[in-house]
């Protein structure tokens, strides 16, 4: 028995099956319908970052987060090298003049030396070390602990300085395509675990420079108390540096794309965003997979945002201007990080673009360090009012189009819908309706597309997430004090018996014998 059209669109709709021989060949400018989306040819190649410049290309997302990296840590790691060799040559001048009071300093031989030749015809070595010896007013040595310490600060600070480490230190499941920032590649089964190691081993190397330089400033100073700072100073650990101290750090990276971090253990992921190492971790998934419709891509952005402590940063290649500014502040951040970028996938830029504009892909960065308020911390791009939806960006890739038929033109009675209605009407069930949305293509008439209801269902499924995303990102309003609630009650009630006053007036004007009632 052969299917009436209502049970084929009923059917498609719920199961998206049948109706093969309308499934549709859709384009951009059939569902654009006048409408405009920004060009990929007005953002790439980027050439705002020092590097030669950078296409939009599978690995694009890495190479921008790879570059911010070591611009936005290049300012960091030269100030501290300079702070640091300061440091050495005021040590050196301090050990130099208490070597200047020595002994040998000021014996015959050393004098005779640092007069040269021709001064030692005229002046006797011999009468000026005397001389010098018994000077009316002598300056004392350092103590010898007191030298020794500086002597042993001044070798760990040049060992410091001598350091040549400032390669950028990427770790990854599998070998990046290419390296366009010469970063050091690290390939491991677990990247997050092997990077977490390698931060903290370099962490724990990097603290007896960061000893020393607390030493030496006392020792400057001549404030250093061994009572009192030896116990603090042999607990010192790198938790205790300065951010611009641990941005002065070679960078680790941990690049992930979706299908490598569904595998990687979540619990090696939370270590590193818990750990408080600076320690940042990059995740490239596709604009729109087949597999979000079904809820199999994990929300990896909200998950660290759980976390509480960590920088979130949440992006997309097709918005390269909020992708850069993100990036580059995640880069002067020394707390753990991560950044979800959205990249190309099947429908390609216009997909990509629209997915944002529709509310499906939510722009977004979550910065603790902005303060102790929950709107501070969270940042979302506004997106102006528009109708696109995630519909629209999924009818442009060739893997979603089962999800989409040709409503005939003898459908009407079976109660089509716009797809903007049906997500306004869609509360806690989905309406009892098909939904559609119209496309043009030049030199035709308009058809209305059907949408399955799994398609539906994610275009709802995003614009909920985005509301509470808007909800997090609102200031919340300043309660009222008591009495200016009374004082908004009373000027209500005025306002009310002023109406009411007027209308009574006007009414024994115009009907004089209905009593003064309206």
């Amino acid at each position: 028995m052969t299917a009436t059209l209502p049970e084929q669109l009923r059917n498609f709709h719920i199961t998206g099956l049948g109706l093969d021989d309308a499934v549709p060949v859709l384009t951009l400018d059939a569902i654009a319908a006048g409408r405009k989306i920004p060009s990929q040819e007005d953002f790439y190649p980027i050439r705002s970052l020092n590097l030669s410049p950078i296409p939009l290309a599978p690995d694009t997302a890495v190479t921008l987060a790879i570059a911010a990296l070591v611009q936005g840590r290049g300012p960091s790691r030269t100030q501290f090298m300079d702070r640091i060799r300061k440091t050495v040559e005021r040590l050196e001048d301090l050990i130099a003049l208490d070597e200047s009071h020595s002994e040998e300093s000021t014996s015959p031989a050393a004098i005779a030396n640092s007069l040269g030749s021709v001064a030692g015809r005229f002046l006797n070595a011999d009468s000026l070390a005397a001389a010098l010896r018994s000077r009316a007013n002598p300056v004392h040595r350092m103590a010898t602990e007191r030298r020794e310490r500086c002597r042993r600060e001044l070798g760990i600070l040049h060992d410091a300085l001598n350091g040549k480490e400032t390669q950028t230190h990427v770790f990854q499941a599998a070998e990046l395509p290419s390296n366009r920032c010469d970063a050091a590649m690290h390939v491991s089964s677990d990247p997050c675990a092997a990077a977490l190691e390698f931060c903290r081993e370099m962490l724990h190397a990097f603290e007896p420079a960061l000893r020393a330089l607390r030493v030496a400033r006392l020792e400057l100073e001549d404030a250093y108390d061994e009572g009192v700072h030896e116990p603090i100073l042999k607990r010192f650990r790198w938790e205790a540096a300065e951010s611009a101290e641990l941005a002065a750090l070679p960078p680790v990276l941990v690049v992930l794309d979706a299908a490598q971090a569904a595998r990687c253990p979540l619990g090696s992921i939370s270590r590193v965003l818990r750990s408080g190492c600076p320690i940042q971790v990059v995740v490239t998934q596709p604009s729109l997979n087949v597999s979000d419709l079904r809820g199999e891509t994990p929300d990896l952005a909200a998950i660290a945002i759980a976390h509480r402590d960590a920088f979130v940063l949440q992006g997309s290649v097709a918005y390269p201007d909020h992708l850069l500014t993100g990036l580059a502040a995640m880069s002067r951040s020394v707390r753990p990080a991560l950044a979800v970028i959205a990249t190309l996938s099947g429908g390609g830029w216009p997909e990509a673009v629209i997915l944002p504009l529709a509310r499906a892909w939510a722009l977004f960065t979550f910065d603790p360090a902005c303060g102790p308020k929950w709107h501070k911390c969270f940042q979302l791009a506004s997106i102006e009012e528009n109708t696109w939806t995630a519909a629209h960006a999924a009818s442009l890739n060739p893997a979603m189009e089962n999800h989409f038929r040709i409503l005939p033109e003898s459908s009407d009675e079976h109660d089509p819908i716009d797809l903007r209605l049906y997500l306004d009407q869609f509360r806690d069930r989905a309406p009892r309706a098909i939904p559609f949305f119209l496309t043009q293509d030049p030199g035709s008439l308009p058809k209305r597309i059907a949408v399955s209801r799994q398609l539906a269902e994610f275009c709802h499924d995003r614009l909920q997430a985005y509301s509470l995303l808007e909800q997090w990102s609102a200031a919340p309003q300043p309660e009222k004090s008591p009495e200016s609630v009374q004082n908004e009650i009373r000027e209500h009630a005025l306002r009310e018996g002023v109406e009411l006053a007027v209308a009574r007036a006007v009414a024994l004007l115009t009907n004089p014998n209905k009593g003064g009632k309206p």
